[in-house]
């Protein structure tokens, strides 16, 4: 199953930490850097929770 969630902020180094610790507590690893992708003005990252 795929899902997307979009949040909206202008403190992205507040957004950097929730994010860092929201994957911590669930135990998800960081698959790449966040980034642009694709053409459009999409911004994404990508984790991974094995569950």
């Amino acid at each position: 199953m795929i899902g997307y969630v979009t949040l909206g902020t202008n403190d992205l180094a507040r957004a950097a930490k929730f994010y860092d610790e929201l994957l911590a507590e669930i135990g998800a690893t960081d698959e790449g850097p966040s980034g642009p992708r694709g053409d459009g003005g999409f911004y994404a990252g990508y984790f991974r929770d094995l569950d």
